[in-house]
C-alpha cells in the first residue's frame, strides 16, 4: 500500500505563488508510475482560519486522482473544516466525536484513525480528555489487530525548534503514553505543522511530520523565538510504502 502524504497548505487567494505550488505537487502526485491507494493532509488547510479559502481549496485537492483524507490544524476551525468536508467532498469519513474531526477509515488495508487537535489561537492545540478517551477507544476497538496509522497535526516530541518547541502542549504527553499501549498495532503517525519531514518514533512507533506545500521554516536552532519561512525551498512530499510488516518513507522532491 502507498500512501502520499502533504500538508500544511495554507490556501490563501491572495497567495498566487503557494497555489501554483499546490498544483505543482498535485500534478506530479497524479503523473506518479505507483499510484496512491490514499494521500493524506495533516493539517493547515487554509491560512489562519479564513473559511472562505475552503472552496478554492477542495477544488485543487478534488483534482487528486485518488482518494484522500484530511485533518485540522491550528489554521482550521474544527466546525468550519467540518462544513467544508461536508460541501467540498462528502465522500469523507463520517466524523465520530461530537464537535471535532475526530474519525476511523477502516476502507483500506490499513486503518487510519484522524485527530482534531484545533484549539483557538493556540499552535500546540489541545487534545480534551474527551478526545483522548475517544482516541484510547478507538484503539481497544480493533479486534483483528489491523495495522493502523494515526494522523494528527502537532509533532509531539522534540524538534529541536525554539519556536516549534516553545509552543510545545501538555496533551503531547498523554497522547504519546496512549500510542505507546498500543505499539503492537499503531505502525505510524503522521503530522505536519513544522513545515520540514521529521522523524523520530514513540515506544518503537515512527513518527513522521510531512512537508507543507507552500513554504519551508528553519528548524534547529533553538534560540529562535519566531519561525522563519523559506520560501525558496525545492518543493517535496513524501511517499509511506506499507510492506505488510512496517513502513519505508520516501522524499520526493520537485525541481
Amino acid at each position: 500500500m502507498y500512501i502520499y502524504h502533504i500538508s500544511d497548505i495554507h490556501f490563501n487567494e491572495e497567495n498566487v505563488e503557494g497555489i501554483k505550488k499546490l498544483q505543482k505537487i498535485i500534478e506530479n502526485i497524479n503523473s506518479q508510475p505507483t499510484k496512491p491507494d490514499v494521500v493524506v493532509i495533516t493539517g493547515d488547510l487554509v491560512w489562519k482560519c479564513h473559511k472562505e479559502f475552503y472552496a478554492s481549496c477542495f477544488k485543487e485537492l478534488n483534482k487528486l486522482q485518488a482518494p484522500y483524507l484530511v485533518i485540522g490544524g491550528n489554521h482550521d476551525a474544527s466546525a468550519d473544516l467540518q462544513a467544508a468536508i461536508k460541501q467540498f467532498y462528502p465522500e469523507h469519513p463520517i466524523f465520530e466525536n461530537i464537535g471535532k474531526l475526530n474519525y476511523v477509515c477502516d476502507k483500506f488495508p490499513i486503518r487510519f484513525i484522524g485527530l482534531d487537535t484545533y484549539k483557538a489561537e493556540v499552535g500546540g492545540g489541545e487534545l480534551s480528555l474527551e478526545s483522548q478517551k475517544w482516541l484510547e477507544q478507538a484503539l481497544e476497538d480493533n479486534s483483528e489487530g489491523k495495522p493502523t496509522v494515526i494522523l494528527i497535526h502537532q509533532y509531539t516530541l522534540p524538534t529541536g525548534s525554539g519556536f516549534f518547541d516553545r509552543h510545545a502542549a501538555p496533551w503531547y504527553k498523554e497522547f504519546n503514553q496512549i500510542i505507546a499501549k498500543h505499539n503492537e498495532t499503531v505502525k505510524l503517525v503522521l503530522c505536519g505543522h513544522l513545515h520540514n519531514s521529521l522523524s523520530s518514533s514513540i515506544a518503537g512507533i515512527p513518527i513522521v511530520s510531512g512537508f507543507s506545500t507552500n513554504w519551508g521554516e528553519e528548524l534547529l536552532n533553538k534560540n529562535n523565538p519566531e519561525p522563519k519561512r523559506d520560501f525558496n525551498r525545492p518543493l517535496s512530499y513524501l511517499i509511506h510504502s506499507w510492506n505488510d510488516k512496517a513502513f519505508t518513507t520516501y522524499v520526493v522532491e520537485l525541481n
